[in-house]
């Protein structure tokens, strides 16, 4: 399928067991005690993209960096380009800015200890950045960050602005790159990946991203939990919970190939240089 436009892949990297879905079952001083299976999905990923000569940006857990440092190596070593997630997998409407700012310092530390250069993007957790938290733009610049990707342009009950840009915008000196959204029935539906890539048939994400690519480039973003073949079960969770975690999980390995072989990606560093927003190179 070709498009002159590419979508950028992006990797949210955090473990089965720190989703903001999971957080009744298991509170952040049980982590430790939790079964790793990062390396499962993160494996896959890093495979999968490797055999297309694909590079991504990977927003990685500054908590990640700490515990399994082999894991963000392999990234590394594979040429990805490298951002932050935060250091606790906490949303921004969970911090005070005096919070968030130490979250955030502490993950960068733990990041560029382990890649040796400088991180310039940043993701908040289960896209937290929304009208209440625009805050945390100004937290961004003072820790020079030179790009943020954390802004849905969708009504939804826990994230989201409907009313934002679905093109880069500048915002209190950093670029944010929203994702991506495509105009159906009058309405804006996400298709930018994670439950939705899941949830929804593949012939209906492939017929969405082409028709977005006509117009503008796509966002699209996974987590390693979502390439893991069998899943742990979670106790305590809601049926609504379980759905949102579960749903789609099996055929989620086929679903990343295709979608591979289909469109073209490119990392958030490429993209930015591409629609001419000068940000500091990670070197």
């Amino acid at each position: 399928m070709s498009n002159p436009r590419k979508i950028v892949l992006t990797i949210d990297v955090e473990d089965w067991f720190q989703v903001r879905n999971m957080r009744g079952s298991y509170t952040r001083d049980q982590w430790d005690g939790c079964e790793n299976r990062l390396n499962i999905g993160l494996d896959f990923i890093l495979e999968e993209l490797d055999a297309r000569g694909i590079h991504a940006t990977f927003f990685i857990l500054g908590w990640i960096a700490e515990k399994h440092p082999e894991e963000v190596q392999k990234i590394v070593r594979a040429g990805h380009e490298i951002a932050s997630h935060g250091y606790s997998h906490k949303g921004l409407d969970e911090l005070t800015p005096e919070e968030f700012d130490q979250d955030l310092r502490r993950s960068l530390q733990s990041l560029e200890s382990l890649c040796g250069r400088k991180i310039n993007g940043f993701r908040a957790p289960s896209f937290s950045l929304t009208e209440r938290t625009w805050w945390a733009f100004d937290i961004l610049k003072k820790n020079q960050i030179a790009f943020d990707s954390s802004v849905y342009p969708v009504r939804h009950p826990n994230y989201g602005i409907p009313s934002f840009s679905k093109d880069p915008q500048r915002v209190a000196g950093v670029v944010e790159i929203p994702l991506t959204t495509c105009r159906v029935g009058g309405m804006d539906v996400p298709i930018s990946g994670g439950g939705y890539f899941r949830l929804y048939p593949y012939s209906l994400t492939r017929r969405l991203l082409t028709q977005t690519l006509r117009e503008r480039s796509a966002i699209m973003y996974f987590h390693p939990w979502e390439f893991d073949p069998e899943p742990p079960q979670a106790k305590g969770l809601s049926p609504s919970q379980r759905f949102r975690h579960y749903v789609g999980l099996k055929a989620n390995r086929s679903k990343f190939h295709h979608l591979l072989k289909d469109f073209e990606f490119c990392t958030m560093d490429e993209f930015l240089s591409e629609k001419g927003f000068a940000v500091p190179r990670c070197e």
